[in-house]
């Protein structure tokens, strides 16, 4: 009788569960991708918003103090704003709100305590960010 030769390769079994095995690797690896995209978008808007936030405390700090009006909650007559701080009709990636309050500190005349807030939809809710300081006479 003639001994038939084991065959060698894969079955087409193992290769079904070889490629359900990377299938399933390769759609974790797409999940984590978009993931990491969200994450950056998030970072971008974040930093965006205090860099916005950040350059209208400087223009509050190169105020004379005399000059600085007590005001509350007040809003950037811009809104919204892109990027680069400029004001528009809600386009081209208009969607920063930015606002004000500055109010006497502590009861002292010589002092004013600044507050900038700047506010963004994102993911289906609105997220913040502030800066606070005080400038001195």
């Amino acid at each position: 009788m003639v001994q038939l030769k084991k065959p060698k390769g894969f079955t087409l079994v193992e290769f079904m569960v070889a490629l359900l095995i990377l299938v399933i690797g390769i759609l974790s690896l797409g999940s984590l991708q978009v993931t990491a995209i969200k994450g950056n978008l998030a970072s971008k808007n974040l930093t965006t918003a205090n860099i916005l936030a950040e350059r209208k405390m400087e223009e509050f700090k190169n105020t004379p103090f005399a000059t600085l009006a007590l005001v509350s909650n007040h809003a950037d007559p811009n809104n919204p704003l892109n990027s680069e701080g400029l004001g528009g009709n809600g386009i081209n990636g208009r969607m920063f709100n930015r606002g004000w309050t500055i109010e006497t500190y502590a009861g002292s005349a010589n002092m004013k305590r600044t507050i900038v807030t700047v506010t963004w939809p994102e993911g289906g809710r609105t997220r913040s960010t502030s800066l606070d300081t005080v400038i001195a006479n």
